[in-house]
């Protein structure tokens, strides 16, 4: 198997477990803020969907992030760091449309690359010079590990989180 068919498998894999515990809640479940210093299951998957829009979709492959448009349609802050002290509720439907159409854009565009564009190295913002196949990986990597999170508030209300 080529690097290329790998990172996009991996990816693809990443996503859809983070897809699953995105299923099966209300808003209300959706949004409800936890005990502590835990986060709502609302604001992790804004939080690790808008990483993979700015990595891959922005930084990577240097176009538009598809969270401006998304935010400004649904009432959500512009700038995607704002969304930890935004109040409102975050709705549950569009924001599962806005990461599978994030993840797509990104899927495409990794299985378009090459083996050695893998190492092409960019400029990041919070990581300094890194190669395309470290956002890739950091992109995966974040999203299950903050699906784990959304995992563990839905266990807090009785819901199943993990499939398995």
């Amino acid at each position: 198997m080529d690097a290329v068919t790998y990172a996009k498998k991996a990816l693809e894999q990443s996503f859809g477990l983070f897809n699953m515990i995105a299923d099966g809640m209300t808003d209300e479940q959706y949004n409800m803020k936890p005990e502590g210093t835990a986060n709502s299951i609302a604001k992790s998957h804004v939080h690790a969907m808008t990483a993979v829009d700015f990595f891959l979709n922005g930084t990577l492959m240097g176009k538009q992030m598809q969270w401006p448009a998304f935010a400004q349609a649904n009432g959500l802050p512009g700038n995607p760091t704002e969304i930890w002290t935004h109040t409102g509720a975050i709705p549950l439907a569009p924001m599962k449309e806005y990461g599978v159409n994030v993840q797509k854009t990104a899927l495409e565009y990794v299985g378009s690359l090459s083996d050695a564009d893998l190492d092409r190295e960019l400029d990041t913002p919070f990581f300094g010079k890194q190669t395309a196949a470290f956002l890739i990986m950091l992109a995966g990597m974040h999203s299950v590990g903050h699906g784990g999170d959304m995992s563990a508030v839905k266990g807090l209300q009785g819901l199943k989180g993990l499939p398995f």
